[in-house]
């Protein structure tokens, strides 16, 4: 053990050590040419730490793409339906924009179609014709039955109401002026009788009444005469009866006496009934002057009652003009209603018209649109890359028929990439990338410099994807590798002359025989970050030492 030790040191230090001359010298325990690897050691970690704060790591996604010019390669799409009969060009075939006319120029169709669904709907809308036409004849026919029935029940309420119009108006005046007149003269003999009745009644009363009076002062006064002369001419015969029974005289006075007597007391009884008589015709008197009165009253209302008569008269007179403006009415009525009949059967021939006029429209048009259909034509002069129908195949509206490269040569080359949806979402629009086609090795030549342009904002499917390539079987290449929606990125190629590619490669002038053209499959890389190393260590870090 104390050997090994020994060993450790070399010789001469251990002969120096043992050796007690120049015991006051400091000991040389490390050779300064040993410091040499520490130093470079020390330097080492002191860089490697320095980078791994100070330097950055970019971070990188990857995706899939192809290089082509603005969609420069579209899906052919049928716009008609119907069974193509002939297909007019092959792969590779040129062919020119549709311009709109109806000439079939052979450069321009792609193939001719049998529009077999427009030839039924032509034949429906014939059908359909024919039966418009049909229906309008029948009626036609009804309608004009109708409108004569209708016709005559309209003249025939006319003629009743202009009679009843003819009647009324020249009865109107007529019962107006014979009420008038009427009234007129009833009003006046009234009033003459009830002037002559106010104007005799109380002169008869006071008349009958001077005169009765008079008759009873006279009565009266005759009734005492007579009262008065009656017991004399009693006292007479009594007298004349002493003498006659004295026999002084003859009996013929005494019987001249009684008859005087009796004629006396026959005169009161008469005067008396006279009396009593004049107060029956003063009762009388009285109930002719109350008579009278109650005539002046009846006449008062019979005067009253003409009142009335006169405006019933007037009340008629205006029902009676009433109804011959209603009648008028009723006659413009029955003109409006005629009026009206006629609109609603015009209106009725004119539907029918205009819906036969738009069937045989509509058979011109499906006759041009058969005539139109019967080709397929494309909105773009350029050349048939892929063609995915055969003659005898029926097609639809959207049926895709194939893919055309469309002619924009002074269009720039574009690439666009798919990404997938966590990688894709973190591409932003200005970040740089590198497009290595698929034929070129990325170690040798690295990749064409590019930059960003857009970044589509939702996932896209292998649909719009292949609407926007023009290729299905490539999106299905490019997206096979995810089943779910990826990223579409575009981006701009950056151009150096100088470079047989006629483009900018991030570590050198690329392949010296490449010529970069549309349809180029490629990978890409794109530089979405940089960070410290010390990143990357820290989390390992963390979790070996169970610091959060």
């Amino acid at each position: 053990m104390t050997e090994e030790k020994k060993n450790i040191f070399r010789k001469e230090s251990l002969n120096r050590l043992s050796s007690p001359e120049r015991l006051d010298e400091l000991m040389q325990v490390v050779n300064p040419q040993d410091w040499l690897p520490l130093t470079a050691l020390g330097g080492l970690v002191f860089v490697a730490l320095f980078w791994s704060i100070f330097g950055r790591i970019p971070i990188t996604v990857s995706g899939q793409g192809v290089i082509l010019r603005s969609r420069q390669v579209v899906e052919i799409q049928s716009p008609i339906s119907g069974q193509i009969q002939d297909l007019k060009v092959k792969v590779g075939d040129c062919v020119k924009k549709d311009n709109g006319d109806d000439i079939n120029d052979p450069e321009e169709i792609l193939a001719v179609v049998d529009p077999l669904e427009l030839k039924q709907k032509r034949q429906l809308e014939v059908a359909k014709l024919q039966e418009l036409q049909r229906q309008d004849l029948q009626a036609t026919t009804i309608a004009l039955q109708r409108r004569q029935l209708e016709k005559a029940e309209l003249q025939q309420q006319r003629t009743s109401l202009q009679q009843r119009l003819k009647d009324t108006q020249a009865l109107t005046p007529l019962l107006k002026t014979e009420s008038t007149v009427s009234i007129q003269q009833q009003r006046e003999n009234l009033l003459k009788r009830l002037q002559d009745m106010q104007t005799l009644t109380p002169v008869l009363k006071n008349k009958r009444s001077d005169s009765i009076k008079q008759q009873r002062v006279s009565l009266q006064q005759r009734l005492r005469d007579a009262q008065a002369k009656a017991p004399i001419l009693q006292e007479r015969v009594k007298r004349r009866q002493e003498l006659l029974n004295e026999g002084a005289i003859a009996a013929d006075r005494v019987l001249e006496a009684e008859q005087e007597y009796t004629d006396s007391l026959q005169r009161v009884s008469e005067i008396q009934t006279q009396l009593k008589q004049l107060d029956v015709d003063e009762a009388q008197a009285e109930q002719g002057y109350l008579d009278n009165l109650s005539k002046i009253s009846e006449i008062q209302t019979q005067l009253k009652q003409l009142d009335l008569q006169q405006t019933e008269a007037e009340q008629k007179y205006l029902e009676n003009l009433n109804k011959i403006s209603e009648i008028q009415t009723n006659l413009k009525e029955l003109d409006t209603k005629d009026k009206s009949l006629e609109q609603q059967n015009l209106e009725a021939t004119n539907t029918r018209k205009n819906q036969i006029l738009n069937s045989e429209q509509e058979i011109k048009r499906l006759e041009q649109q058969i005539q139109t259909n019967s080709t397929i034509k494309v909105p773009y002069s350029g050349c048939i890359l892929e063609l995915t129908v055969t003659g005898g195949q029926v097609v639809n509206p959207g049926t895709r028929i194939g893919s055309i490269q469309i002619e924009k040569p002074n269009e720039p080359l574009l690439a666009i990439t798919y990404f997938g949806i966590k990688d894709g979402k973190q591409v932003k629009s200005g970040m740089a990338m590198q497009i290595t086609p698929t034929t070129v090795k990325r170690e040798r030549f690295g990749g064409i410099v590019g930059t960003v342009i857009s970044v589509s904002p939702f996932p896209v499917t292998k649909e719009g994807a292949a609407s926007t390539i023009g290729n299905p079987e490539l999106v299905e290449s490019l997206m096979s590798q995810s089943k779910e929606s990826q990223i579409e990125v575009w981006a701009k190629l950056k151009e150096n002359p100088a470079n047989f590619s006629g483009y900018e490669w991030s570590s050198s002038k690329g392949p010296p025989d490449l010529k970069i053209s549309t349809g180029t499959t490629t990978t890409v890389q794109v530089t979405v970050d940089k960070r410290a190393p010390i990143e990357f260590i820290l989390p390992f870090l963390r979790e070996w030492s169970g610091i959060n």
